[in-house]
């Protein structure tokens, strides 16, 4: 039987503008960390970024409720939509720190945690890359494996970045400081590992 009613594919286009951000955002917050926090204005960069997806996740939304027929299920789009607003929100949460805590000797494990992150990011990307084409579900799956390997890898530097700071003599207050900065660049991480979930059921349902 023929569907006479048009299948919205834009929501594969925002998708793509959501995902680029996030990746924009992790890098810049990458970069900015791999320099000492030299570039006081990242915060607000990213910033603004994050209001730009919270923009495209609202569209999205309405988006929804306004087609009649969707090329994914509708609680599918809704999980992926709000997953990757989750990235960019926990992005800018960890930028926001960063500068409020005016943390300028910047620990190596931050680094390779921000460095994780904007990794993970852009395996999240190439996944959504490949939604219209849910038939090459493999390559789905294989960005869903590398994003676990990333968050395992990510767990094992922050079990030893805590470790860390309270052997290391640092400031009671500091320790305090970096221990939260740690969580929202991990949170970050499980929140592509949350969205990588999601990515893997649409295309285990779909493929």
């Amino acid at each position: 039987m023929f569907n006479l009613l048009p299948t919205n594919y834009k929501f594969f286009d925002q998708f793509d503008k959501a995902t680029e951000l996030v990746v924009t955002a992790a890098e810049q917050l990458r970069d900015n960390i791999e320099q000492n926090w030299r570039n006081q204005d990242c915060a607000e960069t990213i910033k603004r970024m994050e209001h730009a997806a919270d923009e495209i996740a609202h569209e999205t939304m309405e988006m929804l409720h306004k087609s009649f027929v969707t090329p994914l299920d509708r609680g599918d789009i809704r999980r992926l939509t709000f997953a990757i607003d989750n990235i960019i929100d926990l992005i800018n949460d960890a930028g926001r720190w960063f500068t409020l805590y005016e943390l300028k000797e910047i620990l190596p494990d931050a680094k390779k945690m921000a460095a994780i992150l904007a990794a993970a990011s852009r395996v999240i990307q190439q996944a959504v890359k490949e939604l219209p084409r849910l038939r090459r579900v493999n390559n789905i799956l294989k960005c869903s494996i590398e994003i676990n390997r990333l968050e395992n890898e990510a767990d094992h530097i922050m079990h030893q970045a805590i470790s860390g700071l309270f052997k290391s003599g640092m400031d009671p207050l500091l320790i305090m400081k970096w221990k939260e900065v740690y969580e929202y660049l991990e949170d970050a991480i499980d929140c592509c590992e949350d969205c990588a979930n999601v990515l893997e059921g649409i295309a285990q349902e779909n493929g």
